[in-house]
């Protein structure tokens, strides 16, 4: 059963999603979320405890996500470039707005300090994930991430979500990973 805490979260989470950083208000999560007005402040007293509760619930989220790879990976007739490309469409259509709130929050100035932790620990989470799931260290991580978020992005911010760009992109990168590897 889903907390009222996660129900609230992933409330704010579409608010942002759908109406920007600044729609993000106690009342507006309260609204979509169907509650009662007053519900979101009982959980979360100020704007700034909310969006910390948000990259909260957004690195538990893509956590869990993530962890669910190597299953993925190991698969009967699993194919690595086609896992990372489901991924990849799952967070630009399903999990869209997760994705989306993710970025827009990361790149606002005025994020709480508390906020900056949550992100700095799931941005650390995600770059220890890429290390151990592919054998390689912390800074070479570091440019896979940057690399495939900014094909991300850019899929985003072109609201197109094109299987076939992500498919080639994830192709040609791959083939880029493994030369890169192989020449190191």
């Amino acid at each position: 059963m889903i907390s009222r805490r996660d129900v609230v979260t992933d409330s704010a989470i579409a608010v942002v999603a759908e109406q920007g950083v600044r729609g993000l208000t106690h009342r507006a999560v309260d609204a979509l979320a169907e509650l009662p007005v007053g519900s979101t402040s009982n959980v979360y007293r100020t704007r700034d405890a909310l969006i910390t509760g948000i990259m909260e619930r957004i690195g538990e989220l893509n956590s869990q996500q993530l962890e669910r790879l190597p299953e993925l990976m190991r698969a009967p007739g699993a194919d690595a470039i086609e896992v990372a490309i489901d991924f990849c469409m799952n967070w630009l259509t399903t999990d869209r707005n997760r994705f989306y709130t993710m970025m827009m929050l990361s790149l606002d100035p005025a994020l709480p300090p508390e906020a900056v932790i949550a992100k700095e620990k799931n941005l650390r989470a995600i770059r220890e994930f890429i290390m151990r799931f592919a054998g390689i260290d912390a800074e070479y991580a570091e440019r896979v991430n940057s690399s495939v978020a900014g094909m991300m992005v850019s899929e985003l911010v072109a609201g197109t979500a094109d299987r076939a760009h992500v498919e080639a992109y994830m192709r040609e990168f791959f083939q880029w990973l493994r030369g890169s590897r192989e020449s190191a």
